[in-house]
């Protein structure tokens, strides 16, 4: 569970994006893990993005490590349990990192509904080339572009404003 904004919301998934969706100063990263998280009714979502960036000495967050061990095992017709106990301490890691973003926004897919409390990490985790790959190969579901990303183009502020905390 986690309560931001006055309203309370639970965990329903995440995906990752390579390249990021968001960017900093202009730029993407080369992933990002979105965790969707939805109120009791499923009118709003509260989704925290955190950044992951290739680290040059082929080292992984152990957490998102975990995950991808975990989605090799996954099939349509074989699905996996993953143990996400550690969850909350990411995020309690990734927010005392430093700086984070928060904007009122949209979905990142279709129908881009504008139910969106959005809470990005500036620091990102470290992820190798290799595990990036694993990652993209594994995302079948998700529809990727010929250069195989699946990230939406970043989209015009129209008048919303971006609060950053530290």
């Amino acid at each position: 569970m986690v309560k931001a904004n006055k309203a309370q919301y639970d965990l329903l998934q995440f995906h990752v994006h390579a390249p990021s969706e968001h960017t900093l100063n202009g730029e993407p990263l080369d992933g990002e893990v979105h965790f969707v998280h939805s109120n009791a009714d499923g009118s709003a979502l509260l989704v925290v993005g955190v950044f992951m960036e290739i680290d040059p000495s082929g080292n992984t967050d152990p957490w998102l490590e975990a995950v991808i061990d975990g989605i090799d095992d996954v099939s349509s017709t074989k699905p996996a349990m993953l143990d996400l106990t550690s969850y909350s301490a990411l995020i309690k890691k990734s927010v005392g990192r430093g700086t984070f973003y928060n904007y009122p926004g949209s979905l990142t897919t279709p129908g881009c509904d504008e139910i969106v409390d959005w809470w990005v990490v500036e620091k990102p985790m470290i992820i190798s080339a290799k595990d990036l790959t694993r990652i993209r190969e594994n995302q079948g579901a998700i529809e990727m572009n010929y250069k195989n990303e699946n990230s939406r183009p970043v989209q015009a502020l129209n008048d919303r404003t971006i609060e950053r905390f530290k």
